[in-house]
């Protein structure tokens, strides 16, 4: 009795030591495929009731499970050599790394651009290690 209880915590330790070898710790280089990414949308500030209604029928519609917007503000360098500052809502979005979310992001950029005129969507993704 006492060698299978010992078996067992042992069995235990193995399982549990190999999980921990797939977890990256923080800041420790990730060799393990990444099991969520988080994706950075900078969106051109628009009027307000747009705003509304395009992340209602282009954002929420694709990621109902969540996601959050930061309002910030920005300044880039034009292809003119000018600066060029603005308001801007950065979306967030964690997410795994599926072809269906990467259509879905590609989608609102492209939809974004259309809808208000503009050359390009700041998009920004990264792995992450994510607990809820």
């Amino acid at each position: 009795m006492l060698v299978a209880l010992l078996l067992l915590v042992l069995s235990g330790c193995t399982s549990a030591s190999s999980a921990a070898a797939k977890t990256p710790r923080p800041g420790a280089p990730n060799t393990i495929p990444p099991q969520w990414l988080r994706t950075e949308l900078h969106l051109a500030a628009v009027d307000a009731s747009e705003w509304e209604a395009f992340l209602a029928e282009h954002i929420t519609s694709r990621f109902p499970a969540g996601f959050t917007v930061v309002e910030a503000y920005g300044q880039w360098r034009a292809p003119q050599g000018d600066i060029r500052r603005l308001s801007t809502k950065v979306v967030v979005i964690l997410h795994p790394p599926t072809h269906e979310a990467e259509q879905a992001i590609e989608a609102i950029r492209k939809e974004y651009c259309a809808a208000f005129n503009l050359s390009s969507v700041l998009r920004s993704t990264t792995p992450a290690l994510v607990s809820f």
